[in-house]
């Protein structure tokens, strides 16, 4: 019985710097804002993706994106896609 609470213990705490380490790369996502087409800021979170070489990519989002139409896909191959005076479209 000691030794299954031991256990217990250890894997908690274990499950607990997991979570930890999750917890500070979700908020390393939150970026910030560009300025946009007529000195507009838009809020923007960072992703990113590794390409076949394994290399790791980042690219920025809008917070909202899910509200302009387009997938994180479209913003990953569109780097410039705050300069477009029509982004939201």
């Amino acid at each position: 019985m000691k030794m299954l609470t031991k256990s217990a213990v250890v894997a908690m705490a274990l499950a607990g710097a997991s979570l930890t380490t999750t917890g500070t790369a979700n908020a390393a996502t939150s970026f910030g804002f560009v300025v946009g087409p007529n000195g507009a800021q838009i809020g923007v979170s960072e992703g990113y993706y590794y390409d076949r070489s394994h290399r790791r990519h980042f690219y920025r989002y809008p917070r909202e994106y899910g509200r302009y139409g387009h997938n994180l896909r479209w913003y990953r191959d569109h780097p410039n896609w705050h300069r477009d005076r029509y982004w939201y479209r």
